[in-house]
């Protein structure tokens, strides 16, 4: 979306679309506290998060193929639900996170969010999500690899 015109007059709208376009990235709290209701029945994070639970799992598989990628590094996960790995655009033909994000959409058909999406200065981040299934996170991953080993240097 782009918007134009006097922007200080439309301060609030302005700030109305960002509050929603944030919580399309992101369930709000009260949204992640209705999950467990909605859902019924026992619903534990731990359970999930344990070495044996699912997005463990699922996290660190993400973790280990970003970091098993030269020119490519992350911090551990200890408990987020996604990993925000950084490119060193050194070894990459890439301009920034933004032209990394939108070729790898439009090439590969995956999406993740640069950094500057989630107000990181630096425009050498992205964040992948880590909810996905294994089978599909192992695609994506897939994508990843074979898209920065084509725009290697």
């Amino acid at each position: 979306m782009i918007l134009s015109g006097a922007r200080k007059r439309a301060k609030s709208y302005i700030e109305g679309l960002t509050l929603l376009a944030s919580m399309r990235l992101c369930a709000n709290v009260p949204t992640q506290y209705a999950i467990q209701t909605a859902l019924g029945g026992y619903q534990s994070i731990n359970d999930l998060v344990m070495p044996t639970g699912r997005l463990h799992k699922q996290i660190m598989l993400a973790y280990e193929r970003m970091t098993a990628i030269p020119g490519v590094s992350c911090v551990k996960p200890k408990g987020a639900l996604y990993i925000f790995p950084k490119i060193d655009l050194s070894q990459f033909r890439l301009d920034d996170d933004d032209d990394f994000v939108l070729n790898l959409l439009t090439e590969q058909k995956v999406l993740v969010v640069s950094g500057n999406g989630f107000n990181y200065k630096q425009n050498d981040h992205f964040r992948i999500v880590c909810l996905p299934t294994i089978d599909e996170l192992t695609v994506a991953m897939d994508r990843i690899e074979y898209f920065l080993e084509s725009r290697r240097k």
